[in-house]
């Protein structure tokens, strides 16, 4: 954008000054003119009449060749901003892409970190319930559970395998 306002601006200066004003030229032999119009002028004095044709023609080419110059330059000029705000709009949408991604990226990592954190519940939940249970089998067989302590303990384990299965469920 501020390319393009630039462009803009330098533009219409030189149309402006290519209008109203007049060009400076240096010829071959290092004489400088100032033309404006079909006015020629050495150090602010008129030459037109007193220049040969050939001089004259001169002047004129280098004048030519000086406007095509100017053209040629402000071409390329007006190509490369062109290229410029191209690519800068280009930049623009790749970090725009590149943010999009990471963001993603980002979230990828997270899921994945959650269901390794599943999985890590998963497992110590399923264990505590098995030693909790094993235990269980264990008091039992030797008697030395009443059955006051029976019901509390089928308690526990039921919350356990509660827990367990609420932990399977979070990893699917």
């Amino acid at each position: 954008m501020k390319i393009l306002i630039r462009t803009t601006l330098l533009s219409t200066l030189f149309i402006l000054a290519s209008c109203g004003s007049s060009e400076r030229v240096i010829t071959d032999n290092g004489e400088v003119y100032e033309v404006k119009g079909n006015t020629i002028k050495n150090n602010g004095v008129k030459v037109t009449d007193d220049l040969s044709a050939a001089e004259k023609e001169s002047i004129t080419k280098v004048l030519e060749n000086n406007r095509k110059a100017k053209k040629a330059y402000n071409s390329q000029h007006k190509e490369l901003e062109m290229a410029i705000e191209k690519q800068e709009d280009i930049q623009s949408k790749s970090e725009k892409k590149q943010k999009e991604l990471e963001e993603q990226l980002e979230i990828l990592e997270d899921n994945l970190e959650k269901k390794q954190d599943d999985a890590d519940n998963y497992s110590t939940a399923k264990e505590r319930y098995n030693d909790k249970k094993e235990k269980f089998k264990k008091l039992k067989k030797e008697g030395k559970l009443s059955p006051n302590d029976i019901t509390d303990w089928k308690e526990k384990l039921g919350d356990l395998k509660a827990e367990v299965n609420q932990a399977k469920n979070n990893l699917k």
